[in-house]
């Protein structure tokens, strides 16, 4: 059987040529198609990355600064406590103060200088060495957040 001088198999021939050439273009397109998400989505993850990584170092900054402060109490307290008597309980009081008061300024600086990586592999390092103490500190956040979020709910009067 011929159809326009062409027989079926010619005619299957070029259908099967043209069904291949449509496929490998549909093929590169869809490739191409690919490469153009997996651009954006490489780009967008990395604003958002970049986003995570300012919000986190906002963070730890302004946890540097609220334990700066603490020290910065923790000194005052301990200039009010001390009563120039060495054998007193206020003077004991007042160098535990000066102490804490000197460890916490000491944190506070370590948290300056380290980017929020090292703190994450330091938290990790932690976690890994002492998992009884990363439970009962998740335990104790957990409490206090749970007393805040109900303390700072809204009452009716």
């Amino acid at each position: 059987m011929a159809t326009n001088g062409k027989t079926i198999t010619d005619l299957a021939d070029d259908v099967a040529g043209k069904t291949k050439r449509a496929a490998s273009a549909a093929k590169d397109k869809a490739a191409d198609v690919i490469v153009d998400v997996k651009g954006e989505a490489a780009e967008i993850f990395e604003k958002t990355g970049a986003g995570a990584k300012s919000a986190a170092s906002s963070g730890k900054d302004m946890a540097a600064d609220a334990v700066a402060g603490l020290a910065d109490a923790a000194r005052q307290m301990a200039g009010k406590l001390d009563d120039g008597n060495a054998e007193s309980g206020n003077a004991k009081a007042a160098e535990m103060a000066r102490k804490a008061a000197d460890t916490m300024e000491k944190f506070s600086g370590k948290l300056r200088e380290k980017d929020i990586e090292e703190i994450a592999d330091d938290a990790r390092t932690a976690v890994r060495n002492n998992p009884a103490i990363a439970v009962g500190a998740a335990a104790v956040i957990g409490f206090a957040l749970a007393r805040f979020l109900k303390g700072s709910g809204g009452r009716d009067a």
